[in-house]
């Protein structure tokens, strides 16, 4: 009974020094960025890439040692509003997507600036499409988005501004459309990649 008191104190202690140990900060952002979108499709066709600069997103980090011992981590959420296509022979086709990314964030600090690292996993919606007839979407198209992030970057501290340049690579795993969209028989499968090059304007709470 002792020896289970002991242990259980021992336990209490150790998590709440971990826990003060902690060194927590908040930021606020806003990001502004250049995409390059197009499309990876099977069997392979001649997709090729567009360039959007109606790119924003309103962005929360959260940097904070994992565990009390891993001081590197973060996690990054907020919502964004994304301008997205691709060009065929026939023309260009763009759509807007709303997306909520979760990333986790891993930061080196050195001097005034930090280098970062991303991976995680985006949500959204797809709205707003414009084909090059002037069609929308239809009943085949997926609106719904799901998909990877990675990349990374550099900061630049400026207490209390932060300021961030970063690339990400942006995968979907849900289809453009449904893959018998043109034809029964012959299937395309259709998925929206883009690489999107920020600048994100931080301040620490």
């Amino acid at each position: 009974m002792i020896k289970r008191l002991l242990v259980t104190v021992i336990l209490v202690n150790t998590s709440i020094l971990a826990l003060t140990g902690q060194t927590n900060q908040h930021m606020l952002g806003l990001r502004a960025g250049y995409n390059i979108s197009g499309m990876d499709s099977r069997p392979t066709r001649n997709y090729k890439s567009i360039t959007t600069y109606e790119n924003y997103s309103l962005v929360y980090t959260y940097y904070h040692d994992l565990w009390g011992t891993i001081d590197f981590f973060g996690i990054q959420s907020g919502i964004s509003k994304l301008s997205q296509g691709y060009k065929t022979d026939e023309g260009e086709n763009r759509y807007q997507v709303i997306s909520i990314p979760l990333v986790s964030q891993f930061h080196f600090d050195f001097w005034k600036m930090r280098l970062l690292l991303n991976a995680g996993c985006f949500g959204g919606y797809r709205q707003n499409r414009v084909n090059f007839d002037g069609s929308g979407f239809d009943e085949f198209d997926n609106k719904i988005d799901l998909g990877i992030i990675a990349g990374g970057g550099l900061a630049f501290i400026l207490k209390p501004l932060e300021f961030h340049l970063e690339g990400n690579y942006h995968y979907s795993f849900t289809y453009l459309h449904d893959p018998t969209k043109y034809s029964d028989r012959d299937y395309l499968f259709a998925n929206p990649k883009q690489l999107i090059l920020s600048i994100t304007l931080n301040i620490q709470l």
